[in-house]
Parts: C-alpha cells; sequence; structure tokens
C-alpha cells in the first residue's frame, strides 16, 4: 500500500479492529461478571480480615460479591472511561500528525513511542514482582503501565505498518507475528485488569474497614438477651443481670455494635474496639437457644 493511501478517510481501520479487540475483550459479559465477583471477594477479604474473621466462615456467596462490588465499581469503571476517552482524542491527533507528516517525522514519531511502550511495560514487570506498596509506580499505576505498555507497543505495530514506516521484511515480519501479538495482547490486557480489581479492591476493603472502627462508637446499637451468663466481654461491653424469678432472659449485655448478620449469624464488635486493644468479634447464631439479638439506635 502507497504511504499516500495513509491520508484516506478509513486510514485508521487497523488501529481501530485493535482497540475493538480489547474492548470486546474487557467488555464482555463474562469478563465483566468476573472481575465484578474478583473485586467482591477482594473487598471483603480485606474487610473482615482486618478484624479478624475469616471471609470463609461468613458465607457469603456469588450473588452476594457481586452486589457488594456493584457500587464501589463504579468509580474505577469510570475512571477507565475517562482515559479511553483520552486515549482517542490522542490517537485522532496523532493520526492528524502522521498524514502530514514526511517519513523522518513518523519514524520518530514511531521510535519515541515504542520507547514509551516498553518503559510502561518494564515499570508494569517490575511491580508484578514486588508487593502492591512497594511497586514502581504504585498500587494502581503499576497495572495500568503495564496495560497501557501492551496496548501502545501494538499500536505502534499496525501504525508503523499502515504509515509506510515498516517496510520490507519488517513489515512482513508484523505481519506474520500479528495474531500472536493480539494474543499476548489480550492475555497481558486480562493480567492488567484483574490486578488494577485486586489493588483497588484491597484497598477499598481497607478503607471501609477503618471507617467502621472510627465510627464504632456511634453505628446502631446491637443488645444481647440471653438466659444464661454468657463470655462477652470487651471495652464498652456491660453486662445487667435482669430480675425476676419468670423472666424468659436472665442477661442482658449492651455496648456492641453490628459488623454483619449473614447465614444466620451475628457478627458484633464491642463499642471500644480498635485493632490494637486486642477486643474479639462476638459471634452469635441466630439458631441459638436461649440468645435473641436486638437492634437500637
Amino acid at each position: 500500500m502507497a504511504v499516500g493511501a495513509a491520508g484516506e478517510p478509513g486510514d485508521d481501520r487497523a488501529i481501530g479492529r485493535l482497540v475493538e479487540i480489547a474492548g470486546r475483550v474487557l467488555a464482555s459479559t463474562g469478563v465483566l461478571t468476573a472481575i465484578l465477583y474478583y473485586f467482591g471477594y477482594v473487598r471483603e477479604q480485606a474487610l473482615f480480615a482486618y478484624f479478624g474473621i475469616d471471609l470463609g466462615t461468613v458465607g457469603f456467596t456469588t450473588t452476594d460479591y457481586l452486589v457488594l462490588s456493584a457500587g464501589p465499581v463504579f468509580s474505577p469503571l469510570a475512571t477507565v472511561m475517562v482515559a479511553g476517552i483520552g486515549a482517542l482524542i490522542l490517537h485522532h491527533l496523532l493520526v492528524h500528525l502522521l498524514r502530514d507528516a514526511g517519513s523522518r517525522a513518523r519514524l520518530a514519531v514511531c521510535v519515541a513511542l515504542t520507547v514509551l511502550a516498553f518503559t510502561l511495560l518494564t515499570i508494569g514487570a517490575v511491580s508484578l514482582r514486588r508487593h502492591a506498596d512497594n511497586a514502581v509506580s504504585g498500587p494502581y499505576l503499576s497495572p495500568a503501565a503495564l496495560g497501557a505498555g501492551t496496548l501502545l507497543l501494538e499500536y505502534v505495530a499496525e501504525a508503523a505498518t499502515r504509515y509506510g514506516v515498516a517496510r520490507g521484511g519488517w513489515s512482513e515480519t508484523l505481519a506474520v507475528t500479528r495474531a500472536v501479538r493480539r494474543l499476548l495482547l489480550i492475555a497481558l490486557a486480562l493480567i492488567a485488569a484483574f490486578w488494577a480489581t485486586a489493588n483497588a479492591a484491597q484497598q477499598h476493603g481497607l478503607d471501609a474497614a477503618r471507617a467502621v472502627e472510627l465510627s464504632l462508637p456511634t453505628r446502631p446499637q446491637a443488645v444481647v438477651y440471653a438466659r444464661n451468663r454468657l463470655h462477652i466481654t470487651g471495652p464498652g461491653v456491660a453486662v445487667v443481670r435482669l430480675g425476676g424469678t419468670d423472666a424468659s432472659f436472665g442477661y442482658r449485655y449492651n455496648g456492641l455494635r453490628t459488623l454483619a448478620h449473614t447465614k444466620g449469624r451475628w457478627f458484633l464488635l464491642p463499642a471500644g474496639w480498635t485493632r490494637d486493644n486486642g477486643a474479639t468479634v462476638v459471634l452469635l447464631s441466630d439458631s441459638a437457644d436461649g440468645v435473641r439479638v436486638d437492634l437500637a439506635p
């Protein structure tokens, strides 16, 4: 194809197909459902682990994880959409630039974008071997660097072929390896998506747990009535002996707050609970004989 053909309205269709492939993979129902489930699972795992609770004891279902992730995931998705709009604007500006540029300018642009792509890929690859807190560019930018570097490298390969920068043997090599490149593109894009999801979900879960800890004194009360004395202790918990021989319950426990109620079990926290004071979570079952949990403002 002649270089001059780059000026036609459809000259960037190959690049458009690249964007379409990435969009179909990341926007498919199966991938979105998996990301939502993974986000909900990692978020709840981080939240309950903050209080020393193994998530397996909570008994959430797949539907629970999907529902719990629906609200928090809107902000990251909106960020991705805004970034996609920005990338689309840059793409059209670059197309306009390359149409009117000479061969040397086109070569310089492709080389610069290639260097940038390899830099982003290096940052992402190095960060994969580190803990999120020690990542080269941070827990959010590192997976973004991996995904952006992968997309940008394939973008440069398509642009170099489309605008005549890659000629002869280079052009043939790029054409032969296109299928393999796009397979790797899909794989790395999925890795980056789930990596970013894990980092964002874990941070969101920790933030939610810290918010619960700080707001415990003002949260609604859980009042526990028991026929027999229970071993419920903790900062802020008070036990009251109820009078009367005909009373259904002999003890009342105040100063508890609800963390969660699921699968017929209450996860209660003392009002003075902190991560550092050694207080434990109170676990009560709805089916426990002689125990009742009431809620109050």
